[in-house]
């Protein structure tokens, strides 16, 4: 098993700098993810070659890249293709740095944010969009070598594992992965209090189309109704050894990543995951 991590480049990339880099290394991670707050069609050659300076200098394998764009479920036919031509340029610009997955997010109906609620995400004609959608962003991306790695969430029209597996089926599962990410499906009391049967479900149904698994940790809050808060992994209540036991039995290459974290976080989600791992016996290279 590999760690990486998401979040130590998460801007317009104009801050991009060796040392801001190295701070990875230095945490003991092998790979880097990199997101954009700018749209991927911003962002000038110069800018992305000093990226994939900074990342090889520091010998570190770029394994995914993550940009901002319009919704791709949206009913109005002008706003999805608006999202899709955004998608499609972060897969062109992963295929241009030779990052091997370009994220997609499923977005929302919801205007507030592409991980808040709106009852009609979960409908049968969102998923048909959104189908849609990967499809169109898998023109770009199949042709400049770049998979499509999916984001779900229980707020999102990717909301369980069964509907992920579809999507992929009906996309290509030859190009299509998905970050297995359990913290995101922990909707409800009963999963909170113990999450061992919802994390071996999803990797049960969903593994063999992995491309990383995301290892955060959540915690109940204290407040009416139910609140349910990501937090640093080892402080939490997600069953953190059956996550990285799947994730090895994937595959000993499989990456852990460590996302959604301020940087002076990182460093202690990735103490605990590393003990961990030694603990069980799982070799990380």
């Amino acid at each position: 098993m590999r760690f990486g991590v998401l979040g130590v480049i998460w801007s317009d990339w104009t801050d991009v700098t060796y040392e801001k880099v190295a701070y990875a290394r230095e945490l003991g991670f092998t790979g880097l993810g990199a997101h954009l707050t700018v749209p991927a069609s911003d962002i000038t050659d110069q800018v992305a070659a000093n990226v994939r300076e900074c990342i090889d200098g520091n010998n570190l394998d770029f394994f995914q890249l993550w940009g901002p764009y319009p919704t791709i479920i949206s009913e109005d036919e002008e706003v999805r293709q608006a999202g899709v031509a955004g998608a499609q340029a972060v897969a062109r610009l992963a295929g241009q740095l030779g990052v091997p997955e370009s994220g997609v997010r499923p977005t929302s109906h919801n205007p507030r944010g592409d991980w808040w609620p709106h009852p009609e995400n979960h409908s049968a004609a969102s998923e048909d969009r959104l189908v849609r959608s990967i499809s169109e962003i898998l023109e770009v991306a199949v042709p400049a070598g770049v998979k499509v790695v999916l984001e779900a969430h229980a707020t999102s029209t990717l909301d369980t594992a069964q509907r992920v597996r579809r999507v992929i089926e009906r996309t290509d599962p030859a190009n299509v992965t998905v970050n297995i990410d359990p913290v995101n499906f922990v909707r409800d009391l009963p999963t909170a209090y113990d999450s061992t049967a919802m994390v071996n479900e999803y990797f049960d149904i969903c593994g063999e189309f992995c491309g990383t698994v995301q290892v955060k940790d959540y915690y109940l809050e204290d407040r009416f109704v139910v609140h349910i808060a990501e937090t640093i992994p080892g402080t939490g209540m997600l069953d953190i050894d059956t996550a990285l036991r799947r994730t090895e039995a994937l595959s000993p290459d499989m990456y852990a990543v460590v996302e959604h974290l301020p940087v002076n976080q990182i460093a202690q989600a990735k103490r605990h995951l590393s003990a961990r791992a030694a603990a069980l016996g799982i070799e990380v290279h």
